[in-house]
């Protein structure tokens, strides 16, 4: 039985890394994307200098970047396949996370097959579901945080076994890395004093192995002190997003997980998730219960073993209550702190806590196996129903994924210009932070492409800000002027227009633009617009 397991789970592996590399490079970068790469190639001293800033995010996973294009090269490709590698890394280790948690002891030899089934329908569940799908097919840094989590927790409940001194050093360089791979991974500490709590017989043997890791941890945490300090005490709002209150926060997240980026889908569709969750959170722990049981051994007591007799043993394994506790403190804690975050400096974005997903994962599974023992002779007949829909639904979703256009297609929009247009020709960036995806798809995506590319983006100027609350009267005339000025001097001029609300919701410059130019031509890409104007004389 074994061996067909570890077969079934090197074929979910091989299966999960098959179904992230596959068109990989269908959607256009985005703006985030490039955004990493040009921290990644950028002089190396500004990089090397996010260690150091206050609120600079992702150092660590900037300089991995920038070490694998000198390799690889630039390329989407080569951006996009550290997250596939990444997302594909976190099918093992939630194999062995999830077995650790199942199973409540660090003895293998107290494992049931039931364990490791549920074990690997987590690891079926999460190699195929669509919002990790879409964020191992991204180049940032979500599946990487997720991978050092798992790993993390891993380490944890290794050191809190009585394994020896090594555990808590992986631990604490598997933490450090997470912390500057991503700065809200911080949350790991916190998270995994609330285990430390919920396991207590068995964390409470391990207590200075866990203290010399945590106070090991206070060297690489010290710059976030410095950080989060002038953040969380600024009375202005530093960080760019906005509050979500915490049901929103629920919503987007049980949607995004069920239902991956697509736009909404009808809610029936969604309802047999939603129920298998539901029945997880309920009937979980009796799961767990029921499982102890079945592994007990002649003398029949839930709590018995079947391999072994030491009373020790018998002592420091976790109830089921505590494991199902762990499990939730996993998928619930992270979502909560990131809101009390939240309260003083806005900061979720449901990619965040990304790392929460194999706990929801295992819940989904839970559900599955209470329906299987609660539901009588339905039993067998209707779980494979709820997994077959789960599988082949996901699957399908993922599927309409990678061959939708989601992502702004900001590559189409460069090549089109870049194929028209002379580089003496005045172009406008709206927004101008643009002008890093026009460097980008418009070079050789070699590692000197941000220096070399000045050539190609040619006569340009960023797009006007005008959201700065003017009366429309006033405004207009301040885009009149300042039009004025930029294109002194031309006769045409190419716009190059996507996310213009963040710059100008009101659309003045384009108003300037209608009314003292004419469209040549012009084409439209989804979340990306194209004018190319002949200017009045």
């Amino acid at each position: 039985m074994k061996s067909l397991q570890k077969y079934l789970l090197l074929l979910l592996i091989l299966a999960a890394f098959a179904w992230r590399v596959q068109g990989v490079t269908n959607q256009s970068l985005w703006r985030d994307e490039i955004d990493a790469i040009y921290f990644a190639l950028r002089d190396l001293p500004a990089t090397l200098g996010m260690f150091v800033q206050m609120a600079q995010n992702g150092p660590l996973y900037f300089l991995t970047l920038r070490l694998w294009f000198y390799v690889a090269g630039a390329t989407p490709f080569a951006l996009r396949y550290l997250s596939v590698v990444a997302g594909t890394v976190a099918i093992p280790l939630t194999w062995l996370v999830a077995r650790r948690i199942l199973r409540g002891n660090v003895a293998a030899v107290d494992e049931s097959p039931r364990t490791r089934w549920l074990a690997l329908g987590a690891v079926l569940l999460l190699a195929i579901n669509p919002y990790q799908l879409w964020y191992g097919q991204e180049g940032k840094m979500y599946t990487l945080i997720t991978a050092l989590a798992l790993l993390a927790h891993w380490f944890w409940l290794k050191g809190i076994s009585g394994t020896g001194w090594r555990p808590w050093l992986g631990y604490f360089v598997t933490v450090s890395l997470a912390l500057y791979s991503h700065l809200l991974m911080i949350i790991l500490i916190p998270l995994h004093m609330v285990w430390f709590l919920l396991a207590w017989s068995q964390s409470r043997r391990q207590w200075r192995g866990y203290l010399v890791a945590l106070a090991g941890l206070t060297l690489p945490y010290l710059p976030f002190v410095w950080w989060q300090w002038g953040m969380l005490t600024s009375a202005e709002k530093l960080t760019g997003f906005t509050f979500v209150p915490l049901t929103e926060i629920f919503r987007t997240l049980l949607w995004n997980h069920s239902y991956g980026l697509l736009p909404p889908a009808p809610w029936l569709r969604l309802t047999p998730i939603f129920f298998l969750g539901l029945v997880g959170l309920l009937l979980g722990a009796d799961v767990l219960a029921a499982r102890v049981g079945a592994a007990a051994g002649k003398d029949g007591g839930a709590e018995s073993f079947p391999f072994s007799h030491r009373q020790e043993d018998l002592a420091t394994r976790l109830r089921p209550w505590q494991r199902y506790s762990l499990i939730l403190a996993w998928l619930f804690f992270p979502i909560i702190a990131i809101y009390l975050l939240s309260l003083r400096q806005p900061v979720y974005t449901d990619r965040y806590v990304i790392w929460i997903a194999p706990a929801a994962m295992l819940v989904l599974v839970l559900g599955l196996c209470a329906l299987y023992q609660n539901a009588g002779l339905l039993g067998k007949p209707l779980t494979a129903l709820f997994l077959l829909y789960l599988v082949i639904f996901w699957l399908y979703v993922g599927w309409e994924q990678k061959t939708t256009t989601l992502k702004y297609d900001l590559r189409s929009a460069v090549t089109y210009v870049a194929q028209k247009r002379d580089p003496a020709t005045l172009l406008i960036l709206q927004i101008p932070h643009m002008e890093y995806a026009y460097r980008y798809y418009t070079s050789d995506f070699s590692p000197s492409l941000w220096t070399e590319s000045d050539a190609h983006l040619g006569k340009w100027v960023g797009g006007l800000w005008t959201n700065g609350g003017e009366a429309d009267e006033q405004a207009n005339a301040i885009v009149a002027q300042e039009m004025e000025e930029l294109t002194a001097g031309h006769t045409e001029l190419w716009l190059l227009s996507s996310e213009v609300e963040m710059w100008d919701n009101r659309h003045l410059m384009d108003g300037w633009l209608n009314a003292h130019a004419e469209v040549m031509e012009s084409a439209d890409f989804h979340g990306a617009q194209v004018r190319h104007y002949i200017l009045n004389q």
